[in-house]
C-alpha cells in the first residue's frame, strides 16, 4: 500500500504565521484593550463601543469577492491582499502611540480601529482562503494544530501587551505592537504563492465569478452558517466580559497580562497539540463533545469566584483559567478543523469568509449585549448563563456533524468530477 504523500511543514508553519498576524490584533483589541478601558474608568454601558470594531469582521462575505476575483498572478492572488494590507494595519497600531486609551479618547480610538478593521478584514480573508485551498486532505489536521498553536502565540502577544503598557509606556508598546504583525506576516511575504486548485483554476477556466449565490444555495451552507453565528455569540458573550470581570476584581495591568499570557499559552496550547491526537481515536464529534462539556463548568467556577470575596493567589488563579481553556479549546479546535473542510476550494476565501462573517456577526452582538447584561444581573449570574449559552451551541454542532459532512462529501465530489471532465 502506497505511503500517504509527505507533508508540507514549511508551508503549514507559514500559513500559521499569517495567522499570527490576523490573531494578535484581534486579541488586542478584544481582551486588552477592555481591560485597558476599564481601568480608566469606562462605564459597562459604553463597552458597546469597543465591539464596533468587530463589524467589518462580520461584513467579509461582502470583501470576500473581490479578493476572490482579483488579484496578480505575478505576486499571487493572496499575497496581492496580504502584503498592502498588513502593511496598512501596523500604520493604525503606529498611529495608535499617539493616543493613550483615555476615557475621553474612546470615540478617536474606536474610530481608528474600526478603519483599520475594514482593511485588515481583506487581509483575514486572503489569508483563510490561502490556507483552505492550499492544505491537503493529509495536511488538514496537522496544519490546524499549527495554525491553532501559533495562533495561541498570537494571542498571547495580543493579550500581554497590558503588561508591557507599565514598563514600556503606551508609546513604545504601540510601537512594538505594530513591528510584531510586520514579523508574524513576513514568512507568508516571502515565500513563493502556489498555483490555485484545481477547482478555481476549472471555475476560472469556464469564466465564471466567485458567487454568494452559489454558495447560498447549497444545501451544507443552511447548516454551517446558522450554526457559526451561534458558535461567536457563545464565544464573545463570555470571552468579551473577561478583561473587565479582573479589572473590577482588583487585577492589576502587570497581573492581568501576566494571567492570561501563561493562561493562553498553556491552555489553549495544550489543546492545539491535544485535539488531532483525539480525532485521530475517537473522531471529531466525540472530541468535541470533551469541550462542550467542560463550558457550563466554566461558567459556574467564574460565577463562584465573582461569589467568593477575593481572587486566589495569581499562580492558583492561572491554574483555574488554564485548565479551563485546556478543556474548552478543544471544542473550538474541532470546529476551526471544521470549517477549513466545509469551504469549497472553488472559491475558498468567498466561503471561508462567509462562515467568518457569520461567525464574527455572533461575536459583534455578544460583545454589544455582554456588558449590558453584566450591568443588569451581576457577575455571579452572567457567567453560568454564558457558559450554558455557550455549551447549548457546542450540543448544535454535535447534532448537525454527520448531516453536513455527508453534504461537503458529495460537493466535493462534484467538483472533482468537473475537474478531472476538463482535464
Amino acid at each position: 500500500m502506497a505511503s500517504p504523500p509527505e507533508k508540507d511543514h514549511p508551508k503549514l508553519v507559514m500559513l500559521g504565521m499569517l495567522h499570527m498576524a490576523q490573531y494578535f490584533p484581534a486579541a488586542f483589541t478584544g481582551i486588552a484593550l477592555p481591560f485597558l478601558f476599564r481601568k480608566e474608568g469606562l462605564p459597562l454601558e459604553m463597552f458597546w463601543l469597543l465591539a464596533l470594531p468587530a463589524i467589518p469582521r462580520w461584513l467579509k462575505w461582502l470583501i470576500a469577492l473581490v479578493v476572490d476575483n482579483y488579484g496578480s498572478a505575478r505576486i499571487g492572488q493572496r499575497k496581492s491582499w496580504i502584503i498592502p494590507c498588513t502593511a496598512i494595519g501596523a500604520a493604525a497600531y503606529a498611529m495608535l502611540a499617539w493616543i493613550p486609551p483615555t476615557v475621553s479618547a474612546v470615540y478617536v480610538i474606536v474610530g481608528i480601529l474600526l478603519a483599520k478593521s475594514f482593511i485588515m478584514a481583506a487581509q483575514d480573508i486572503a489569508v483563510d482562503g490561502y490556507a483552505a485551498e492550499s492544505m491537503t486532505d493529509n495536511e488538514r489536521a496537522t496544519g490546524t494544530s499549527i495554525i491553532g498553536f501559533l495562533g495561541t502565540l498570537a494571542n498571547v502577544s495580543g493579550k500581554g501587551v497590558v503588561t508591557l503598557v507599565p514598563i514600556l509606556g503606551w508609546f513604545r508598546t504601540m510601537l512594538a505592537a505594530s513591528a510584531l504583525m510586520i514579523a508574524f506576516a513576513a514568512p507568508g511575504i516571502i515565500r513563493r504563492e502556489p498555483p490555485p486548485p484545481a477547482a478555481t483554476r476549472l471555475r476560472q477556466a469556464r469564466g465564471e465569478r466567485a458567487s454568494l449565490v452559489k454558495a447560498l444555495r447549497r444545501r451544507e451552507s443552511w447548516y454551517i452558517l446558522p450554526y457559526l453565528s451561534v458558535f461567536g455569540f457563545g464565544a464573545g458573550f463570555f470571552g468579551s466580559m473577561l478583561g473587565p470581570f479582573f479589572a473590577d476584581e482588583g487585577l492589576t495591568t502587570t497581573q492581568f497580562g501576566i494571567l492570561f499570557t501563561v493562561a493562553t499559552l498553556a491552555g489553549n496550547g495544550l489543546g492545539a497539540l491535544v485535539t488531532p491526537w483525539l480525532v485521530e481515536r475517537i473522531g471529531m464529534p466525540r472530541t468535541a463533545i470533551i469541550g462542550v462539556v467542560a463550558l457550563p463548568v466554566e461558567g459556574c467556577v467564574f460565577g463562584a469566584l465573582a461569589v467568593y470575596p477575593g481572587l486566589p493567589t495569581l499562580p492558583t488563579l492561572t491554574f483555574i483559567v488554564a485548565i479551563l481553556g485546556f478543556v474548552t479549546s478543544i471544542y473550538s479546535f474541532v470546529v476551526n478543523n471544521s470549517r477549513f473542510r466545509w469551504a469549497s476550494k472553488a472559491q475558498a476565501a468567498t466561503d471561508y469568509s462567509m462562515q467568518s462573517s457569520l461567525w464574527n456577526f455572533g461575536l459583534w452582538a455578544a460583545g454589544s449585549a455582554a456588558g449590558f447584561v453584566v450591568a443588569d444581573v451581576g457577575w455571579a449570574i452572567f457567567f453560568p448563563i454564558a457558559g450554558c449559552l455557550a455549551g447549548a451551541g457546542g450540543v448544535l454542532y454535535i447534532t448537525l456533524f454527520d448531516r453536513i459532512e455527508a453534504m461537503v462529501r458529495d460537493r466535493e465530489c462534484d467538483e472533482l468530477e468537473g475537474a478531472v471532465g476538463a482535464s
